[in-house]
C-alpha cells in the first residue's frame, strides 16, 4: 500500500510539473507590452463567422471560395471591425500593431500570399465591382499603404493598377466616393487649415490615360485642373 501511495505522489508531482506556470510562459511581445496584456483571439461578428474556420490570437484561417483555407498571420496585429465586401468574396479588417497599423483585405477567390492585400484603410469599391481604391497617409510612415492605391478585380485574383505615394500637400486624405465607374473623388484638408475650412477636392480618372489632379468642385473628373498622367 505504501509503495502505491508513493507512486501516486510521484505521478502527481510529474503532472504538476508539466502544468505551465507564469514563469514558463514566453515573454510578452513588444505589441503585448504596449497593450499591457496578452493578446486574445479576435471576435468575428456572427454574420461573418461562416467565412472564418479558425480565429486564434496568432492566426486566422479564412475559408476560400475554392474549398481550401487562407492562413493569415496576425501574431503582430490586433484586428477589429471585420467587414465583408463584394458579396462576401472579400473579408477585411482594420488592425493595430507595435509601430504598425493599417487594413488587410482577404480575397477568398485567390490563393496564398496573393489573397492578402494591404490597403491601409477600408477599400471603396467601384459601382460595377471591377475595381476598388484606398488611400492612407501618415506622418509616421507606419501604415501598410502610405499612398493611394487602385486595384483591378479579376475572376480569381486582384492586381494593383496604380500606386501613388507622392500626393499634393494635404492632411486627412479620404475617398469621397465613386462618381461613376472609372472616376474616383477624393479630398484632403489643407495643411494647417482650420477645421471649418473647405476641403481640397481631387479626382482620379483611370482613363486611359490615368490622370490625377485637383478639381474646382466636387464634380470629380470634370473641370480637372493641374491634371497629371500617372
Amino acid at each position: 500500500m505504501r509503495s502505491k501511495m508513493i507512486s501516486l505522489a510521484v505521478l502527481a508531482g510529474v503532472l504538476l510539473a508539466a502544468q505551465p506556470t507564469a514563469a514558463q510562459q514566453p515573454p510578452m511581445t513588444e505589441l503585448e507590452q504596449s497593450m499591457g496584456r496578452r493578446k486574445t483571439a479576435p471576435v468575428i461578428p456572427p454574420p461573418l463567422r461562416a467565412m472564418v474556420q479558425e480565429a486564434t490570437a496568432n492566426r486566422l484561417l479564412v475559408r476560400g471560395l475554392y474549398g481550401g483555407t487562407i492562413e493569415v498571420d496576425i501574431s503582430e496585429m490586433v484586428p477589429a471591425n471585420f467587414q465583408a465586401f463584394g458579396g462576401g468574396r472579400f473579408l477585411g479588417f482594420v488592425f493595430s500593431g507595435y509601430e504598425y497599423y493599417g487594413y488587410l483585405l482577404i480575397d477568398r477567390a485567390a490563393r496564398g500570399e496573393a489573397a492578402q492585400i494591404e490597403t491601409g484603410a477600408a477599400p471603396a469599391f467601384a459601382p460595377d465591382g471591377r475595381q476598388f481604391a484606398a488611400i492612407q497617409l501618415s506622418g509616421s510612415g507606419w501604415g501598410n499603404l502610405e499612398g493611394l492605391g487602385l486595384w483591378d478585380v479579376g475572376a480569381q485574383s486582384v492586381s494593383q493598377r496604380l500606386f501613388l505615394s507622392a500626393l499634393p500637400a494635404g492632411e486627412d486624405w479620404r475617398i469621397e466616393g465613386w462618381r461613376r465607374a472609372g472616376c474616383l473623388a477624393l479630398s484632403a484638408a489643407a495643411m494647417n487649415a482650420e477645421p471649418t475650412a473647405p476641403r481640397l477636392q481631387f479626382a482620379l480618372d483611370n482613363g486611359p490615360p490615368i490622370t490625377f489632379g485637383a478639381t474646382g468642385n466636387d464634380a470629380a473628373c470634370r473641370d480637372v485642373v493641374e491634371a497629371a498622367n500617372v
